[in-house]
């Protein structure tokens, strides 16, 4: 629970844990008593006991206004890709449109951009979309940006071959993900909006390593494949 406002944390969130080990929500910010050494992001495990714990490594400075030494996209693939998998950041397809990440593993090839959207995270009909589900980050509609992104799959596809599945995501690092927020996001799952995969970081790298139909084999060929025809940005 936030120290402040009481709402509820879970292992999706990114929350503010000072020296004494009390965790404070994004929203609620650290609190005007803390030690400025202390504040950092970190991204909690299940147990607020063990992110009381968790090393100073794995968190992420939190000046507002100053650029995270490592971005959570990067630092969730790291961290959390199965061995075998291969990472290619700042690629572009053939036509030019940039790709911030383009990951090969057994479960496929995926299209990854990340977007350091802030606020609330909804996936729900509006008034206006006479039933059709929008995304809605910080109020802000964010839907036709999530459907842009589908679109560099199909360059991918070109180039993988057609039996390869290609998946497309979409990587919000800065949303409240909390399941009051977004009460149709499945606990450890990314949600699906037509093609595209929509999550936290460390969700979409789960997804990613879910066990696909390609052989370690097939992924370093496919990994070195698009790594020589992908431009760079």
């Amino acid at each position: 629970m936030c120290a402040s406002c009481g709402s509820r944390l879970d292992h999706l969130h990114e929350a503010w844990l000072d020296g004494a080990g009390a965790v404070r929500c994004l929203a609620c910010g650290p609190g005007d008593d803390r030690d400025p050494t202390d504040g950092a992001l970190v991204t909690a495990p299940p147990r607020p006991a063990v992110a009381a714990r968790a090393p100073r490594r794995s968190r992420r400075v939190a000046t507002p206004g100053l650029e995270a030494p490592e971005h959570p996209t990067d630092r969730a693939l790291t961290e959390l890709l199965v061995e075998g998998g291969r990472v290619l950041t700042g690629r572009a397809t053939t036509d030019g449109r940039p790709i911030d990440h383009v990951v090969v593993a057994r479960s496929g090839v995926w299209a990854i951009e990340s977007r350091d959207w802030a606020g609330r995270v909804e996936y729900r009909p509006t008034p206006t979309s006479h039933g059709r589900h929008r995304l809605v980050v910080g109020g802000v509609d964010r839907t036709t940006e999530a459907e842009a992104v589908g679109a560099l799959a199909d360059d991918l596809t070109v180039l993988s071959g057609p039996a390869v599945p290609v998946e497309p995501a979409l990587a919000i690092t800065l949303g409240d993900w909390s399941l009051a927020s977004l009460p149709s996001l499945v606990l450890n799952r990314p949600f699906q909006h037509g093609p595209v995969w929509i999550g936290p970081p460390r969700l979409l790298v789960a997804r990613i390593n879910a066990t696909g139909p390609l052989e370690p084999a097939a992924v370093q060929r496919l990994s070195a494949l698009l790594d020589e025809r992908l431009g760079r940005r």
